[in-house]
């Protein structure tokens, strides 16, 4: 008796034979005539259920379950696999029994453990695991693998890394004094009004891990407020890290609007220059802070805030809040320090003519020229810019409020809603801002220039015309 050829070339059509020959031929695998005219035999074809195919049960039944496709040939994504060099019909086989039916298959397996990267541990998968005989074909496939995957890379990091939800959501930083009122601002404007409740994520100052430590429990915001010559770069140098592990911890979330307490912005601008004009933070510290400050703002994008909300009230006005609340660590807090900081808080935040950074008074604000805005926050809205302030946020929009006046918001429901609607208003604002190119922005902001105010006399433009005093508006919260 003949040998019977390899199943693998079944698929061609079968030579002519001699009656002696098809009658010698096994039953299964004998070819049936159409007809009885004398025409050759068509191809041969082989029921997928027959016992002695064991290996066309094995590689195309999927293919013939799912949709129905004659056996003996392959399933579309598997056949795409016969495009990698080292790949032939038997190293297909052996590859589809593994599971690895596409390429995409194959690539997860490179960039997955326990390959993890390794051209050698891929090659040595493929021998050991897949059952690639030769390792010249498993290092052709896995050459060819890992060239698809670094091409990939490639590409995805010429696109700027911004993820979808990230570049839709908009994150505004609340800033202000000690005692300002910011956390009342978030729980109960932000937590409790309809205008805002299922707008906003609010990402509160991780003060409880500055009172907690590590295993000892050390409380470093106490010790800073306690010694704070001994304590100034170690604490900051703890918020700073602090902020980064939020931004990370609340960069996932899905509601449009993002509202952080404080910023690695205040930190620099305000707290860590208070502490270094007070000698506590020595020139070298200072230096070693701002050296890591432009490359994690560089890694961490989502640090840079699209616009912040400025709490304001007069240093007496904190000072006595902040004895009302009585939180242990703030005893040693003095009125001379809360006004320090309200200045830098007024200097990096609120425009000033000609870069002098004076102390105004919470009754006193910029007057916007921008139509655009909504006519509740128009005279309260203005761009962030000066020589002083970081480049990552020049031009960024600043909404301030006016917190001086004591007001109780379990009670005063109509109080929160209006401050609730100018936070809702500023957020379209920057919504459509956001949405706009940069050159539109620009120009937007070009065209809008704002009112600065002098210590005293007249109000000046920023080219240096000046308004009548009759043109003049109360310029009050």
């Amino acid at each position: 008796m003949r040998r019977l050829l390899p199943l693998r070339r079944c698929r061609l059509a079968a030579p002519a034979r001699s009656s002696s020959d098809q009658s010698a031929m096994s039953p299964a695998l004998r070819p049936v005539p159409s007809s009885p005219s004398p025409s050759p035999s068509p191809p041969l074809r082989f029921p997928a259920a027959a016992g002695s195919l064991r290996f066309g049960r094995r590689l195309f039944s999927s293919a013939t379950a799912a949709g129905g496709r004659e056996a003996g040939f392959p399933a579309r994504e598997s056949a795409e696999l016969l495009g990698i060099p080292g790949v032939g019909p038997r190293n297909l086989r052996k590859l589809v029994d593994g599971g690895f039916r596409d390429l995409a298959r194959l690539k997860q397996l490179y960039t997955d453990k326990p390959v993890g990267g390794s051209t050698e541990k891929m090659v040595q998968f493929l021998q050991s695991s897949v059952g690639i005989i030769h390792k010249s074909h498993a290092e052709s496939i896995t050459s060819f693998v890992k060239d698809n995957v670094v091409r990939e890379l490639k590409e995805e990091s010429e696109v700027p890394v911004m993820q979808p939800t990230k570049d839709r959501r908009i994150t505004f930083c609340v800033e202000g004094n000690i005692s300002v009122g910011k956390s009342t601002f978030l729980q109960k404007i932000a937590n409790e009004t309809v205008e805002l409740h299922d707008l906003v994520e609010i990402v509160p100052e991780p003060v409880s891990k500055w009172q907690d430590v590590g295993p000892d429990h050390f409380n470093i915001l106490g010790a800073f407020y306690a010694e704070p010559q001994r304590y100034a770069y170690t604490f900051q140098n703890y918020v700073f890290v602090t902020r980064l592990m939020q931004e990370k911890e609340s960069c996932g979330g899905i509601k449009p609007l993002r509202l952080v307490e404080r910023s690695i912005f205040s930190d620099r601008m305000v707290f860590v220059r208070a502490v270094h004009e007070a000698n506590w933070l020595n020139g070298m510290e200072l230096s070693i802070y701002d050296s890591w400050f432009d490359p994690v703002l560089s890694s961490l994008p989502g640090l840079i805030p699209d616009g912040f909300i400025y709490l304001r009230a007069t240093p007496d006005t904190c000072h006595k809040r902040m004895m009302l609340r009585s939180r242990s660590e703030e005893g040693s807090v003095t009125l001379q320090y809360l006004q320090d900081l309200h200045e830098k808080h007024e200097c990096w935040l609120l425009p000033s003519q000609h870069g002098d950074r004076r102390l105004l008074s919470a009754s006193q604000l910029p007057y916007s020229m921008d139509h655009s805005l909504h006519p509740d926050i128009k005279d309260r809205v203005f761009y962030l810019e000066g020589s002083h302030v970081h480049s990552s946020i020049q031009k960024v929009p600043a909404l301030v409020l006016d917190c001086e006046p004591n007001i109780d918001f379990s009670r005063d429901v109509e109080a929160k809603r209006k401050y609730a609607l100018q936070v809702a208003k500023f957020f379209e604002y920057v919504k459509k801002l956001k949405e706009a190119s940069p050159a539109q922005n620009i120009d937007a902001k070009a065209k809008n220039p704002q009112i600065l105010l002098p210590h005293s006399g007249c109000v000046f433009l920023r080219d240096g015309s000046h308004l009548s005093e009759s043109g003049l508006k109360p310029l009050t919260l």
